[in-house]
């Protein structure tokens, strides 16, 4: 560990899951590096910390496992993933009585719930013992950046903070934004951008294992998923019109709740305390309530965020500075993306800093990485923008799952575990397919909305989505673990984007030719192949 004192490479503002992963990247990378992490709070961290981001996907999962080489630490401490899981019902009907989609067994590639706190200690103690300076208690007070044009040669920040009373400041080459929502650089260089996306969202841990099997006393309901009831260790959705609740449980012995709703139908007011997010539960999810009531006097922790998704116009610099995290961008916790997103943008940070450390310049490839970035960024925005008033609508909801998963695991996620997001000449020979799935991608969620406006009843009748017998699902989440070589992932990419064009034409043309009265940019075309013929006959589409 270096003095705090002293010039560093890199400085990380902030302690938390994307800063602390960030440290371990680049000291993994390039041992030498000088890193230093400004935290306001104190290692250890609370185990059950109120922060967004327990639950992990494909991208993040794997990058915490692979990239950081943390799967023992996931496996031993944290708990296994079942998979994201989708209930529909109405106010007066049991789980068992609605709609549920979700899988009878677990995907290929692992994802994992985690208990922040836990493994936040954990990466700071891991990345301590290899060198980094970790500056926990320490209050940022400024930071003042240069151009590279103004001092090329040497380190061209000062970062200025508090610790233990006294004021100490340092010389970095490099500063990374990974303060979350506090979004220091963003706010300094006002780069916040308004992306459209209107939510607020709640949330709180209670001291307590809350199982979404328990909800029901129906036998046979509660072994559709195995021998033993394990629904519980799912990311659970409670899905209504305008809002959705979650249920993640923690290995502390946790379980964080959250609800996250569209304000133009649950306004932030009716849910902005734990007793007003008791009443509103009452009401929309009384068998929720009724589990959490015996755990009043267990809860640890309440938040309250209004406005939750963010953008950003830039975050990476050829300047070297960047931005990493809930700092930079975030879009909405529903397909759990914060990870992700994590993984992504460290990736893309970590490699500039290693070209720039390496003498190499990176001038033309920040603004190329940045628009890899926000091309990302922008194509799952559209994922949520704008439909939360058909999240109460089990039909569509369990066909746009497919469609969703389709476009993330046949896309980005193909491209991240075969380490190719920033491989540059790489992306630029897909641009067409990319191009091509963001056009299906604005066409399809666009149709969703169309389908709900023409046909806004609600039917949750008594039904199990199983998406462990959807092949194409089975299949692309199977298909992540496969390495393969450029001439081979250039084939699987292609193959990708014809399946999801033919995704998109066998939903709207079965749902089009049931319900002629939804209007499509989307032209009827024939498909040979049913993909999904089980999921109409459940659905009765």
């Amino acid at each position: 560990m270096m003095s705090a004192n002293q010039p560093f490479d890199v400085t990380i503002l902030g302690g938390g899951l994307a800063g602390l992963t960030l440290a371990k990247q680049l000291l993994m990378k390039r041992p030498a590096t000088r890193v230093a992490v400004i935290e306001k709070q104190t290692f250890p961290v609370s185990e059950a910390t109120h922060k967004v981001g327990e639950s992990s996907v494909e991208i993040g999962a794997h990058y915490f496992g692979e990239e950081l080489q943390l799967k023992k630490h996931l496996t031993d401490h944290q708990l296994p993933k079942f998979g994201l899981r989708f209930f529909f019902k109405d106010a007066y009907q049991s789980l068992a009585e609605g709609t549920e989609v979700g899988g009878s067994t677990f995907f290929s590639a692992p994802s994992y719930q985690i208990d922040r706190g836990r493994f936040e200690n954990f990466l700071a103690d891991s990345i301590t013992k290899m060198g980094a300076t970790l500056l926990s208690g320490s209050k940022l007070s400024d930071v003042s950046l240069l151009s590279a044009e103004e001092n090329d040669s040497a380190p061209s920040h000062q970062v200025t903070y508090e610790r233990e009373g006294t004021e100490h400041s340092h010389t970095t080459r490099w500063v990374v934004d990974a303060s979350g929502r506090a979004s220091y650089l963003k706010r300094k260089l006002d780069l916040a951008e308004d992306i459209g996306h209107d939510i607020n969202a709640v949330w709180f841990r209670v001291d307590a294992n809350i199982q979404v099997d328990d909800f029901c006393e129906d036998n046979q309901w509660r072994m559709l998923t195995g021998k033993v009831p394990r629904r519980w260790l799912s990311t659970n959705h409670l899905m209504g019109e305008g809002y959705w609740v979650w249920l993640i449980p923690l290995a502390s012995g946790s379980t964080s709740i959250g609800i996250v709703a569209d304000p133009r139908i649950h306004p932030l007011s009716e849910i902005n305390s734990f007793e007003k997010s008791m009443t509103w539960l009452e009401r929309h999810e009384p068998e929720c309530a009724a589990s959490l009531e015996p755990h009043r006097d267990k809860m640890q922790d309440f938040l309250a965020i209004k406005n939750m998704a963010r953008g950003s116009r830039q975050v990476f610099s050829a300047d070297r500075w960047a931005l990493t995290g809930e700092a930079g961008v975030f879009l909405d916790p529903f397909y759990s993306p914060g990870s992700d997103f994590i993984a992504i943008g460290n990736t893309m940070v970590c490699k500039l800093i290693e070209e720039d450390l390496a003498g190499r310049s990176i001038e033309h490839l920040a603004p190329t990485l940045q628009s890899i970035f926000l091309t990302l960024f922008q194509n799952n925005l559209l994922t949520y923008r704008d439909q939360y008033p058909l999240f109460g609508n089990p039909r569509i909801m369990a066909l746009k799952f497919v469609w969703d998963y389709a476009v993330y695991w046949g896309f980005p996620a193909l491209l991240y575990f075969n380490g190719k997001l920033t491989d540059v000449g790489f992306i630029q020979s897909l641009a067409k397919g990319i191009e091509d799935i963001r056009d299906m991608n604005l066409k399809m969620q666009e149709f969703f909305r169309q389908w709900h406006q023409a046909d806004p009843t609600i039917r949750a009748e008594a039904a199990f989505v199983d998406q462990s017998e959807i092949e194409i699902m089975t299949r692309l989440n199977a298909e992540l673990r496969e390495k393969l070589d450029d001439a081979a992932l250039k084939t699987r990419f292609a193959d990708n984007v014809n399946l999801i064009r033919d995704l998109m034409h066998e939903i709207t043309g079965r749902v089009q030719r049931a319900q002629p009265q939804i209007e499509s940019r989307i032209p009827l075309n024939g498909v040979t192949e049913s993909r999904l013929e089980n999921v109409f006959e459940v659905l009765h589409i």
